[in-house]
């Protein structure tokens, strides 16, 4: 979970810090006080692009700073390891903390992860494991149908289903360009065969081999800490076996006495016993740690060669799209269709090779469909219900699958009757809504309101919570359009959603802020001719008068007061429950 947040000179944030905490936190303040400016600095810690005009006039560089506990942690710098480029995100995976840093200076900008250079790219990979950011504009994703899809297959799990599809997909279009290029002639075919010959005398020129860019990784990391990696293997040399007050001296000395003491003390006799075992093993260790500290030296030189050759092979991965490890393969691909090029490609072979690729397409299109209408009637029926309990109760989602349908442009080989095939799959994926009971359900994006889409999005989220593994949810004025006692019912379902999790929620509502775990309020202020914002983290006493004032406004009554302290009281109440 997200435990500290500290900004410093970016807007008009001089110098903030916030504490949270787990359960549901929820922050408030006037329009204008800085919380949008939050939003902005936690988006920055995700990866998101900034410039030299967020930092705060007459400072030099806009820092933001994160600390992250939990077991999450390892997780994601784990799951932020496998994505490319690669870099020094691993840092810490044992550990259940982690610190990201942000600075934006003039001209330029550095990411740290626990105090290691990263890129932003990086820290967009693990962001994404950390934080789950909800805008206030995110339920208007909603309307698009591709978000639609998207919101299906991860609620359903199905990204190694989608994963084949793409990959089979692909397969059988690279076949159907090339059956193309021959029968278009022979122009066509030298051109591919020119391209093909510059691929494989490009990848050739770096002669890469298989494995070597995950070696040459492990390689630099030996070099980058070559001196402490053979300090701490002298040290733990030393302090077993070389030096003064060496542990085997000791363990032998601490066995021969005690064994001397064994006919009076059978259980000293036993210890001593253990110790005796000890010792190979310590033995051991001690010649491995010998052996390896005088094998490991700082070699800049040798390092410079390590980092330029991955900065080729990760400029020829990001050139060709495709993972370091992919690059022997590419080659080996490519030579394979410029010998079938350069011998006489048979039209006829290559379209037997098309119809196997589409019908494998086909297949797998057929998986991931069926496993649609699965998670598609699971999650229609987890999204009303919880659309029942934001006080819409008689409005319905129902998620329907739409066949793709086939144009008249679409290749005959994409086809199967009136319908065709995409990398995405063989349907579209459409959210219907019946805002009433007895009404027919619509498109969504026709006629849901903007309150109610705010609650679908909140159902939604409900919904797939408990799929995810990410540990803090960050909501962003998710009260859009809605008021009342729709906004206690919101309030409460945070709350729910915070059990076993973080829950940070930006919002201008009472109803919601009352139903909160921990309150914290931002402010500006006037300082030194200066205009400044900062955030505290309020008392019980202090969260009443918080709430009469976003009821009342200006002018604090004691009715406004009264309606506070009732408020709180129900929204702890209803929280509990």
């Amino acid at each position: 979970m997200l435990a500290d947040l500290r900004i410093r000179n970016l807007a008009i944030i001089e110098d903030l810090e916030i504490v949270f905490e787990p359960g549901f936190n929820v922050i408030t303040g006037e329009t204008g006080a800085g919380k949008t400016i939050l939003m902005r600095a936690l988006g920055l810690l995700l990866g998101d692009r900034g410039g030299a005009d967020l930092i705060r006039e007459g400072a030099r560089e806009a820092e933001i700073e994160a600390l992250f506990i939990g077991p999450a942690v390892g997780a994601a710098l784990a799951a932020a390891r496998e994505a490319p480029p690669t870099d020094d995100t691993d840092a810490g995976a044992e550990s259940d903390e982690l610190t990201i840093r942000r600075v934006i200076a003039a001209g330029r900008q550095r990411a740290y992860v626990n105090d290691r250079l990263v890129t932003t790219g990086r820290l967009a990979a693990l962001g994404e494991h950390l934080v789950h950011v909800y805008g206030q504009h995110e339920h208007h994703t909603l309307l698009e149908p591709e978000s639609q899809r998207e919101i299906l297959d991860a609620a359903g799990g199905l990204a190694a289903l989608v994963a084949t599809m793409s990959a089979r997909y692909r397969d059988f279009v690279d076949l159907d360009d090339r059956l193309r290029l021959v029968r278009e002639g022979a122009a066509s075919v030298a051109a591919r065969r020119e391209i093909l010959a510059y691929q494989v005398q490009e990848l050739a020129r770096v002669a890469l081999q298989p494995g070597e860019a995950a070696e040459r990784e492990r390689e630099r990391e030996l070099l980058r800490h070559a001196e402490r990696l053979r300090a701490a293997a002298v040290e733990a040399e030393q302090a077993l076996y070389a030096g003064d007050s060496a542990v085997l001296d000791t363990v032998a000395r601490l066995a021969s006495r005690l064994a001397g003491l064994a006919s009076i003390d059978p259980e000293l006799g036993e210890a001593a016993r253990l110790l005796d075992e000890a010792r190979p093993v310590l033995e051991e260790a001690a010649l491995r740690l010998g052996a390896r500290a005088r094998v490991i030296t700082a070699d800049p030189e040798r390092l410079e060669r390590v980092e330029e050759r991955l900065a080729v092979i990760q400029r020829l991965a990001r050139k060709h799209g495709c993972a370091a490890d992919e690059l022997v393969e590419r080659r080996a691909a490519a030579e394979r269709e410029l010998a079938e090029l350069e011998g006489g490609t048979d039209p006829a072979e290559i379209e037997r090779r098309v119809a196997h690729a589409a019908a494998a397409a086909w297949q797998a299109a057929e998986a991931l469909t069926a496993a649609r209408r699965t998670a598609a009637s699971a999650l229609g029926k987890r999204i009303t219900t919880g659309l029942g309990e934001l006080a819409l109760a008689g409005a319905e989602i129902t998620v329907v699958l739409e066949p793709l349908a086939a144009g008249p442009a679409t290749p005959t080989a994409h086809r199967r009757g009136e319908h065709t095939l995409s990398a995405t799959g063989a349907e579209r994926v459409v959210f219907l809504f019946a805002p009433n009971r007895g009404e027919p359900p619509r498109p969504l994006a026709r006629i849901a309101s903007g309150g109610e889409l705010s609650r679908v999005m909140l159902a939604l989220k409900a919904a797939t919570a408990g799929a995810s593994e990410v540990p803090t949810l960050l909501f962003d004025e998710v009260d859009a359009g809605i008021g009342g006692g729709v906004a206690e019912v919101v309030g409460r379902k945070l709350a729910q959603l915070a059990c076993g999790r973080q829950v940070i929620c930006i919002t201008h509502l009472p109803q919601i802020a009352a139903c909160a775990d921990h309150h914290f309020v931002v402010r500006k202020r006037p300082a030194r001719g200066r205009t400044r914002s900062s955030a505290e983290r309020l008392s019980d006493a202090e969260r009443v008068e918080e709430l009469a004032r976003m009821l009342g406004g200006v002018t604090i009554t004691t009715q406004a007061r009264r309606h506070a302290a009732e408020l709180r009281r129900l929204g702890r109440r209803g929280a509990e429950g």
